[in-house]
């Protein structure tokens, strides 16, 4: 006897949001979350949603569907997300090197047809006046936006459940029920549950709940330490990352610097609601092991500093930190598993998870459901790496 249609392992920003959809779509879900909802990546990053970081081609073609999503999100989930359109994404860039390789990223980004550009320094600081005037230049995308990514994984999360979807938390999966090859559910520290198809929606530990299969998907995790200032008066209206963001990210061979390599520091930042600047930056593969450290809590607090000096007297309250899921192509891995029927993978988006929820819910319950989606996920078939 079957407990869903669709169980979905994880709890987390993706996993509800598949939950979600598959409800819509009037599929019975039960969700299975080893600590609780929202505790993994959705509790431990920023919200930034914008274009400026997605890989050119087929990620951003998808991002431009996701983004347009998000602007009647909140009204279709019935909740306040927070979500800010038009706060802008701005990185401003400190030399020709940077200036040169963010200049070809954004020629390509921009064949998506999305309002990507390079502006002068004088325009940067207009538009955001706090910043250093000791840049270079900057990359800014109007139509960059922000928005809770609490508020938004709990928002999914509570209108699957009143669409008849059941989240069980403090369920870990430990192994898989298969029948002639098939998935058919899950084993777990609670028992066994029975359904037709399973979604790994784990994040960071994807990677790990595909090896229960024998499956050998390469996500691994790779920490972000951040860091939140006492609220201030309104500070900065864009999210803000530094050029060496988009460098490390599409150009890490460009990086010579042992330590900016080793720590992927860079910086973001953008300032809540409340009044709170959320300080970040680093991309470090540290197996999970998930304590902030002094080398790169000063790395990224010198880099705020460096951009926007009027916060080197502003006091810090607290730091965290959360893991993003890494994939050796920067592109999630979505769709059914080849040779193993009824295993789905919704996994793998590192940062662009909150941006890219709203489409990836979409599609991958389409998949599920019709046997194909709306929009060709091909390029981001699991069975690439198999």
């Amino acid at each position: 006897m079957r407990d869903a249609d669709v169980i979905v392992i994880g709890g987390g920003i993706i996993g509800c949001s598949v939950a979600w959809q598959l409800s819509k779509l009037g599929k019975s879900v039960l969700v299975l979350e080893r600590k609780d909802v929202a505790s993994g990546s959705a509790g431990a990053t920023d919200g930034v949603v914008g274009y400026h970081t997605k890989k050119p081609g087929k990620q951003m073609d998808l991002a431009v569907q996701s983004i347009a999503m998000f602007r009647n999100l909140g009204r279709d989930l019935g909740e306040e997300i927070e979500y800010g359109f038009q706060a802008g994404g701005m990185q401003p860039v400190e030399d020709k090197m940077q200036w040169d390789i963010l200049s070809e990223i954004v020629e390509q980004q921009r064949k998506s047809g999305v309002d990507i550009r390079m502006i002068s320094t004088e325009e940067a600081r207009r538009i955001e006046p706090q910043l250093s005037p000791d840049i270079y230049g900057a990359l800014y995308s109007p139509t960059g936006g922000k928005v809770n990514p609490l508020k938004l994984t709990m928002a999914y999360a509570r209108a699957a459940k009143r669409l008849g979807a059941r989240i069980q938390t403090e369920t870990e999966v430990t192994g898989f029920i298969r029948e002639d090859g098939a998935v058919k559910g899950v084993e777990t520290n609670k028992g066994p549950f029975r359904a037709d198809v399973v979604v790994d929606a784990c994040g960071a530990w994807a990677g790990k709940v595909a090896a229960l299969l024998g499956l050998d998907l390469p996500i691994k995790p790779r920490k972000g330490q951040l860091a939140v200032t006492e609220p201030v008066g309104p500070f900065m209206k864009a999210t803000l990352q530094c050029a060496r963001y988009n460098v490390i990210k599409f150009r890490p061979d460009a990086v010579t610097d042992p330590a900016v390599k080793r720590l992927g520091a860079s910086l973001s930042i953008e300032q809540t609601r409340e009044g709170g600047m959320i300080i970040g930056g680093t991309r470090e593969f540290a197996d999970y092991e998930g304590e902030n450290t002094f080398e790169a809590v000063e790395v990224m607090l010198k880099r705020a500093a460096r951009f926007f000096p009027a916060l080197k007297n502003v006091a810090v309250i607290r730091f965290f930190s959360g893991f993003r899921p890494f994939t050796p192509d920067g592109m999630p891995l979505l769709g059914p598993v080849r040779g193993v029927p009824g295993f789905y993978m919704a996994a793998g988006h590192e940062g662009d998870g909150i941006a890219l929820s709203p489409i990836t819910g979409k599609l991958v319950a389409e998949q599920i459901v019709f046997g194909e989606s709306s929009y060709n996920i091909d390029a981001f078939s699991p069975n690439r790496f198999l």
